[in-house]
């Protein structure tokens, strides 16, 4: 049951209505927000249904483009696949990929009593991390000089 009803809540008037068992109370200012939201909402769908539409149209022309009517089956390039794909709001097809890579770096500060002592402290604390997804691993570390620092 749905009731309405006004009533005064301090020094400013309320609507209240009770909807399948729950009350909502509205003061002016929660209900002008409550409308503008509602309003907000509407434009956003407005544009969500417009982009469908434009991602339907973008995939049947992908494949309209590559059809041959001989054929009954259709090859589509990759890069044109993904450009659809990244149009229409979704993620790219990738591959995994591997790489060897070569890092120079300058140590200092290290302190020791002699170079292999240096270099073995060296060895055990350098650390390489990766920020993006991915394995790395250090395959060696070789140290290709030491100097006593002056």
């Amino acid at each position: 049951m749905t009731m309405y009803y006004t009533e005064v809540d301090g020094t400013e008037p309320t609507v209240s209505m009770q909807i399948s068992g729950i009350k909502y109370t509205f003061t002016n200012d929660s209900l002008t927000n409550l409308i503008q939201e509602k309003e907000n909402l509407k434009i956003e769908l407005a544009q969500v249904e417009r982009k469908f539409k434009s991602a339907r149209f973008d995939v049947r022309e992908l494949f309209q483009s590559n059809y041959d009517t001989d054929q009954t089956e259709i090859l589509c390039n990759l890069d044109d696949v993904n450009c659809l794909l990244i149009n229409i709001g979704s993620e790219a097809l990738t591959k995994t990929w591997s790489a060897s890579i070569t890092i120079t770096a300058t140590v200092t500060g290290i302190e020791a009593a002699n170079k292999d002592e240096a270099e073995n402290i060296i060895k055990d604390n350098v650390e390489v991390n990766m920020t993006a997804d991915g394995d790395i691993w250090v395959d060696d570390i070789s140290m290709e000089s030491a100097y006593p620092e002056a």
